[in-house]
């Protein structure tokens, strides 16, 4: 489920009006045989998970079938995503114990992979959040998906040009070199070009990439 910040009339400081949130975990009632949502638990602007009233959203998409709904009094019900569903899961992520971590990954990138438009995660590739732009690329990677190219390209450019390396390049690079094209191949020449910048792990994505 994605849902769109529409009111913030309290002025809460870390959801953003307009904003699209992805939603883990929520609780509605049943009356006269439709859901009434009242909770959603999302990650929000400042990164937590924590749950939200559901006066501030509104639902924009609901197409993901992987959620768990369990009965827990009356007509109110619980839906968590099938990956966090089990016990103390919650917990566990906080106190990153076990697999929390991971399962919480998987279940974000299933959600977006269902969910997400083109045109978001556009946004998101462009965008400065580069840990999101790092999660969407390798769920890309995954998927197979090669229309956002130029945009990545024109990121890595940008960044040489700047000299801002960091450890989200090499996700960039990763995603380009699974894709044989000839804006590809003057981008990474141009890179080898440039003999200051760079690094090793950077190198050796090129050259594995001539030399496939």
């Amino acid at each position: 489920m994605r849902i769109k910040c529409i009111n913030n009339s309290n002025k809460l400081p870390n959801i953003t009006i307009n904003k699209v949130y992805t939603v883990y975990e929520g609780e509605f009632t049943i009356s006269v045989g439709e859901k009434q949502y009242y909770m959603f638990k999302i990650e929000d602007d400042y990164g937590s998970v924590i749950p939200y009233d559901t006066k501030y959203f509104e639902i924009i998409s609901n197409e993901n079938t992987n959620y768990i709904e369990k009965n827990i009094s009356d007509d109110t019900y619980k839906f968590t995503h099938k990956f966090i569903s089990y016990d103390k899961f919650w917990s566990m992520l906080y106190d990153e114990a076990g697999s929390s971590i991971e399962d919480f990954w998987n279940a974000k990138k299933d959600i977006y992979m269902s969910e997400m438009g083109k045109q978001e995660m556009h946004q998101i590739i462009k965008g400065d959040k580069e840990d999101e732009r790092d999660f969407v690329l390798k769920m890309l990677l995954e998927t197979n998906e090669d229309c956002f190219i130029e945009e990545v390209i024109r990121l890595g450019q940008k960044q040489l040009d700047e000299w801002t390396l960091n450890k989200n390049m090499e996700t960039e690079f990763l995603y380009l070199s699974h894709f044989k094209s000839e804006c590809v191949n003057e981008f990474f020449i141009e890179y080898l070009a440039e003999t200051e910048k760079g690094n090793e792990k950077l190198d050796r994505i090129v050259y594995e990439y001539f030399n496939k």
